[in-house]
């Protein structure tokens, strides 16, 4: 998958009109507090994501016939 141009500059425009709103959320968080915040965030969607595959395989497979 790829962004489009369009995309890319959609995501340019965003990010550029959030960035002072960002900065203030941001303002004064030390950088180690950062760093391990998004370690921690990184390990929860790791373990988020790993979730559903075990309960997509006891489900029974539906059958839906037209």
């Amino acid at each position: 998958m790829r962004i489009t141009g369009a995309g890319r500059e959609l995501c340019g425009r965003t990010s550029g009109e959030t960035a002072p709103i960002t900065g203030r959320i941001y303002d004064g968080i030390p950088a180690e507090d950062l760093a391990v915040a998004g370690r921690v965030l990184s390990l929860i969607t790791e373990r988020a994501d790993a979730e559903p595959a075990p309960l997509a395989e006891q489900r029974p497979a539906r059958v839906v016939e037209y």
